[in-house]
């Protein structure tokens, strides 16, 4: 009885890993993708304009999105100043064709563009922290 608890355990540790290996590949791929083909400003509507982007993908029933990412964002604009960076806001429910074009699976998500609007620096899926997102925009 005993053994068969620690192989159903073990064998659960182990589709869990799998998962997760298999997530991160696939977003690994996602990644490269989006840098290889640059940012999909087309699928936005709007033109590069200077300044570092950062887009948030985000529902209105993502909670993490308005009590963590929102506020982490905000942090961010202030210590760059509010005008030094674009934060572009997405409603990834709305706009499902977005979230496709930038590989978003997830909400909060967010993605960072160079100021010359040529070149993905980062893809977040899930919750990036200010000071992750300050590094990541410092690299644009």
């Amino acid at each position: 009885m005993e053994l068969e608890r620690v192989v159903t355990i073990l064998a659960i540790a182990v589709g869990v890993l799998l998962a997760v290996l298999l997530a991160r590949r696939l977003n690994a791929k996602r990644f490269a993708k989006l840098v290889e083909t640059g940012p999909e400003w087309r699928a936005l509507g709007v033109q590069p304009d200077g300044r570092r982007t950062l887009i948030a993908f985000s529902t209105p029933s993502c909670a993490a999105c308005h009590q963590a990412q929102a506020p982490a964002i905000d942090r961010v604009r202030e210590q760059l100043g509010r005008e030094a960076i674009r934060v572009i806001r997405i409603d990834a429910a709305r706009q499902p064709q977005v979230a496709r074009a930038f590989g978003v699976l997830t909400v909060p998500s967010t993605v960072v563009i160079k100021a010359d609007g040529d070149e993905v620096v980062a893809l977040n899926q899930g919750f990036a922290s200010s000071a992750q997102l300050l590094e990541q925009l410092q690299q644009g």
